[in-house]
């Protein structure tokens, strides 16, 4: 969930573009708010592309060659770990991809998937500027660095919101484009869900991702780190 979350909330920068001047009034809080603007205005255009994403997960890295559709991003392993993928798994691969080319309900499950996922972030990216308190660090480069604590005066209202809450980090905002370059971020407090009776998520996981410019305007996560303790109780149904 956490992964999903900092995805919610993610292959090069524009060259030789100058800089427009930061404005002096406008606050961190601002910028950051701007930022979540332009990434809901780039969803609503729904454009698609190919590009090289990498994934770290369970100790490996993935390299990937995501192809975005209409139905859902197809994604295509290229290295694990620095080398090619063994002939095992690229048999799993094919597999997975002859899976979906040949069950239709499996494509409208991971439609619907992707469908419930961007809803889920658009609301994300609505409530961000009102759930943290951000503090400027100042530049880096292209970038204004942001650091951003949960706002104690917002009340979240869904689980998702919760584990959005309670991430402490930093953020770099590029000032061309006004778009999430970069961000890092771990969970400063513990969120249980069903009232602990259920599942929590651990106070201690981390999240980072970093994003760059495909073209004027459009920006995708290249990389994605995650790392997450979650505890899942059994549930029995006594009746």
């Amino acid at each position: 969930m956490l992964a999903r979350v900092s995805r919610f909330l993610t292959l090069a920068f524009a060259a030789g573009m100058a800089l427009p001047p930061a404005l002096p009034s406008q606050t961190a809080k601002e910028l950051v708010g701007d930022a979540c603007y332009n990434e809901l205005e780039q969803r609503e255009k729904r454009t698609l592309w190919s590009y090289v994403a990498e994934r770290h997960s369970n100790n490996h890295v993935y390299r990937e060659q995501v192809i975005e559709t209409v139905d859902a991003p197809v994604r295509h392993l290229l290295a694990v770990d620095g080398y090619p993928p063994t002939s095992a798994q690229m048999k799993e691969e094919n597999d997975r991809h002859q899976e979906l080319l040949n069950s239709a309900s499996r494509r409208h499950a991971i439609q619907k998937q992707q469908d419930d996922d961007d809803k889920k972030m658009e609301e994300l990216l609505c409530i961000i500027p009102e759930a943290f308190v951000f503090e400027d660090r100042g530049k880096e480069g292209e970038s204004e660095i942001i650091a951003f604590h949960p706002n104690p005066e917002f009340k979240p209202k869904t689980y998702e919101q919760r584990v959005l809450h309670a991430l402490d980090g930093i953020v770099f905002i590029d000032l061309h484009d006004k778009r999430i370059a970069r961000l890092s971020g771990s969970l400063g407090t513990r969120v249980k869900f069903g009232y602990g009776l259920i599942g929590q998520v651990k106070q201690g996981g981390t999240t980072e991702i970093t994003r760059v410019q495909l073209s004027p305007g459009v920006w995708k996560t290249s990389t994605e780190k995650n790392r997450h303790r979650r505890t899942i109780r059994n549930a029995q149904n006594n009746q």
